[in-house]
């Protein structure tokens, strides 16, 4: 796998583009943070939560604080990251050299698992050939199992990125609460603004960007984190590489942590069109089965470590 064209963009960023999808990567430099949310992080969640769901049945700080705590400090090596999610044209190329393969018995694509009956995505098989839907070029794979994603980036010559790496990248050592900061605004991200069109769920009308579900990648540069990294929040979750087991941020490792051995679950990060505001912090935990009935809201993108390239 090659990396070409290196390039500094604002600030300390610097990016190089990836030979076989396109896709631009940017270097996140080695650090530490605090990974988690600390005790009053989770009462402003609380708050957050009670404002839209008066009723409380929603908003149990045992569920915030079971996946969330304890804070601790996490040190993580640099690594390359992909400034976006894969797009359905990138997977498309993977899909038309490598086939819709299985693991475990789960597809690397999973299409027609919709919510309510509802078939999303927007890659089509024709004759054997895979291609997006005219005009879904550039939105976010979804309907990609956690395999799926995992087979991707190691095509491309990298991984998943782990939970720490993920979650560093977005909040930074300045441990931002957000990718770009401490202060929510709707205007940064896709995700359950008035825009949404669900029957009989919550959502908030201070904002409304006219996406009602999915949007194109890149379409939010003020929302992007730190290290210049785009759509760290809403659009879309994105599969982390860990395993996910209940009590691991208690007995993970400071250093490059990877996640449990062994589980039954994956985790994924970042919020999507169909959550609210307290959904998309930075800290944010998303428990599914690698091959997950409604990944009609999943997305990924890949990390490759500094030290391999």
């Amino acid at each position: 796998m090659l990396l070409s064209g290196i390039s500094s963009c604002k600030g300390q960023d610097v990016t190089k583009t990836r030979e076989m999808d396109k896709m631009e990567m940017i270097y996140v430099i080695e650090g530490s943070f605090q990974r988690g949310s600390n005790d009053e992080q989770i009462d402003q969640v609380i708050e957050e939560c009670l404002k839209m769901y008066p009723g409380g049945n929603s908003c149990k700080r045992e569920v915030y604080s079971r996946q969330e705590q304890p804070q601790r400090k996490v040190h993580v090596d640099a690594f390359w990251m992909d400034k976006t999610e894969v797009t359905n044209a990138q997977f498309c190329i993977f899909l038309n050299e490598k086939g819709n393969q299985s693991t475990n018995g789960i597809q690397w694509f999973e299409p027609g698992y919709g919510h309510r009956g509802v078939v999303y995505g927007y890659i089509e098989e024709i004759d054997g050939v895979f291609k997006p839907e005219e005009g879904y070029e550039n939105y976010p794979v979804i309907e990609v199992s956690w395999y799926g994603a995992q087979a991707y980036c190691e095509w491309v010559g990298g991984r998943l990125p782990t939970e720490a790496e993920w979650e560093y990248a977005a909040k930074g050592p300045m441990n931002y609460i957000y990718p770009w900061g401490n202060t929510f605004d709707g205007r940064l991200l896709n995700y359950r603004d008035n825009s949404f069109d669900f029957d009989n769920h919550g959502k908030d009308t201070s904002f409304s960007d006219n996406n009602p579900v999915w949007a194109e990648i890149g379409g939010y540069p003020g929302g992007a984190s730190w290290c210049g990294v785009l759509d760290l929040a809403g659009n879309v979750h994105e599969w982390v590489y860990d395993w996910y087991a209940p009590d691991y941020y208690s007995v993970s490792p400071s250093s490059n942590p990877h996640g449990p051995e062994s589980g039954s679950y994956k985790i994924c990060r970042g919020g999507s069109w169909y959550d609210p505001s307290w959904h998309v912090r930075c800290s944010y935990r998303k428990v599914l089965s690698p091959s997950s009935a409604r990944i009609h809201w999943v997305g990924f993108r890949c990390v490759i470590p500094a030290k391999e390239h």
